[in-house]
């Protein structure tokens, strides 16, 4: 059986960056989560919003609950930021608003060594948030920077930091009022130069690691 990828889309502005031109996306708002078939590959982007903020976007209630039971039936999820922090929520962890904005590349730091990884190993990631988790009772934390940012729980991954950032994807976001507000202490230009300079490598190091994640079986 051919298995589909599928980007399940959180928000319009944060969409498959890098990932590879044969996924299928699809806004969050629109879908029947009964209509998904767990035989697919599933990846759930980010977005501006909380794991917390379900009231106003209710979508994410019944993206939570999907993933509580996608997951438990051993579906193959990987969830990127906000994704990350939905399934945390879904799983009995706990998404929330952290003290600080994490932001610009950074360097990882292994607790767990699978060559899964070995791409992000030996390069910085990019992270962009606000909001943070603990992981869930039964997840397996991976890797770290001052804040959790892989974990593994049952066949799917959750990635805090932006493995398909894009330098058209970062331009978009930070061009709005309240990113620019946001970042006001950060040194932007010095991570939009690393960006710059780094784009293939960065595009490399995220089709390596998604080659690996859709070949890997549990």
């Amino acid at each position: 059986m051919n298995k589909s990828t599928i980007a399940i889309i959180n928000d319009s502005e944060v969409t498959a960056g890098s990932l590879p031109n044969n996924i299928i996306s699809i806004n969050a708002w629109d879908i029947n989560w009964d209509d998904l078939s767990l035989d697919d590959n599933y990846i759930i982007l980010g977005g501006h919003m909380g794991s917390y903020d379900d009231q106003k976007f209710t979508y994410l209630q019944e993206e939570k609950e999907w993933l509580k039971y996608a997951i438990n039936s051993n579906a193959k999820i990987l969830g990127i930021c906000l994704g990350s922090q939905l399934i945390a929520d879904a799983m009995g962890g706990a998404a929330f608003l952290s003290k600080n904005i994490e932001f610009g590349f950074k360097n990882l730091e292994f607790l767990v060594d699978d060559s899964l990884f070995d791409d992000f190993k030996n390069t910085k990631v990019f992270s962009w948030h606000r909001d943070t988790f603990n992981i869930p009772p039964e997840a397996t934390l991976i890797a770290k920077t001052e804040y959790p940012q892989i974990y593994s729980i049952k066949n799917s991954l959750a990635l805090q930091f932006h493995p398909e950032i894009k330098l058209d994807l970062f331009e978009n976001w930070y061009d709005s009022d309240l990113s620019k507000e946001e970042l006001a202490n950060y040194d932007i230009y010095s991570e939009l130069n690393y960006l710059k300079d780094n784009s293939q490598q960065l595009e490399k190091t995220m089709l390596n690691f998604y080659n690996k994640w859709i070949s890997f079986k549990n």
